[in-house]
Parts: structure tokens; C-alpha cells; sequence
């Protein structure tokens, strides 16, 4: 991690989801605005713009619609409340 970056959120699929540079600067390897219905969306965008094998889209709308979103959701309305 470069120097000056805070190490905040980490999962096992991605040991680094969140950091911060500083006190201002964030970078985040998730969505904190998006829930199952946003990602529906794009699933379906991008059904055919080769990220995904078309016949996977609806495998992945339904692991979309089983997230919880409540977490990302926090985080986003902390960030809200603070730089708002």
C-alpha cells in the first residue's frame, strides 16, 4: 500500500476494499450507492459487451438480489455526513 494510505475494509475475495490517503481521499472496490436493483441494471446493460458470458446474467442478477446492502449504505451516509 503506497505510504500515507489508511487500510480500511477488507474481505477474502479483496484484501484491499477500502482506503484512505490522507484524510480526505477515498478509494473503494465496491459500490456503496448501488443495491440488487441497480446491479440488475447493469447486468442486463452489459449482457452482451463481453464481461460475462450472456448466459451467466441471470446466475449473477440473482447473487446481486442476495446482497445485503446495509453495510455499503452506512458507510456512504458516514462519508455523507462528514464531507457533506
Amino acid at each position: 500500500m503506497p505510504e500515507g494510505c489508511a487500510h480500511l475494509l477488507s474481505s477474502p475475495d479483496c484484501p484491499f476494499q477500502m482506503i484512505r490517503h490522507g484524510e480526505n481521499v477515498y478509494a473503494t472496490q465496491f459500490h456503496p450507492e448501488a443495491d440488487g436493483g441497480v446491479f440488475e441494471l447493469r447486468i442486463n446493460i452489459y449482457r452482451n459487451r463481453g464481461y460475462f458470458e450472456p448466459h451467466e446474467a441471470d446466475t449473477l442478477i440473482a447473487a446481486a438480489h442476495r446482497g445485503d446492502p446495509q453495510h455499503a449504505a452506512k458507510i456512504l451516509r458516514n462519508f455523507v455526513a462528514r464531507y457533506g
